[in-house]
């Protein structure tokens, strides 16, 4: 569990010298409904836009608020977790000295379960 009770799915994400992202785990399993799925930069010398750090690739009631960029690296968006499946979703890095944009497209299964899916 995280603050206030809220269920948190971490995932790490990275970047290699020629702008490779790796996000961890991929896909991420959400079991919880009404989790919080955050996002880490674990790569110096990169982070994340303002806005659109996290964008859905397809509309879903599932994730009815656009993403949090918290901080530069770290990134956040609610999922209601109330319809199972695959959800492919954008993140995207900027390179703090070039400009350099750099996106993936992974995915977030949600379960049908009502617990666990936290941490």
């Amino acid at each position: 569990m995280g603050i206030l009770g809220i269920p948190v799915k971490h995932v790490s994400v990275t970047v290699a010298s020629d702008g490779t992202i790796t996000c961890a785990p991929d896909p991420i399993g959400v079991t919880t409904k009404n989790a919080l799925v955050a996002f880490c930069l674990d790569t110096d010398g990169w982070h994340f836009p303002d806005t659109n750090a996290i964008v859905m690739n397809a509309e879903s009631s599932d994730f009815p608020y656009s993403a949090w960029t918290i901080k530069p690296k770290l990134a956040g968006i609610a999922d209601l977790c109330k319809i199972p499946g695959p959800h492919k979703y954008t993140v995207t890095v900027v390179n703090d000295a070039t400009g350099q944009v750099c996106s993936l497209d992974p995915v977030i299964h949600n379960g049908t379960g009502t617990t666990g899916g936290g941490n």
